[in-house]
């Protein structure tokens, strides 16, 4: 829906975005993050993942925004 690409990578326990077009991604999570796996992006564009070493189940506001 917003064009964006979302990595769990779960060697790094981090989460990556990639944009279209991208050459890098950018690291939108990782500091508390053990093990994610998984991922769900609801309507509003919210990000879910299940943060496994920790047992339990994170959502982070992802703010998609259009530059000119």
């Amino acid at each position: 829906q917003f064009g964006n690409m979302y990595i769990m990578d779960f060697g790094n326990n981090r989460i990556q975005q990639w944009a279209p077009g991208a050459t890098f991604g950018i690291t939108v999570a990782s500091a508390s993050m053990s093990g994610p796996r998984g991922l769900a992006v609801d309507p509003s564009g919210n990000l879910a993942t299940a943060d496994t070493g920790n047992h339990r189940i994170v959502l982070f506001s992802v703010i998609c925004r259009k530059y000119s």
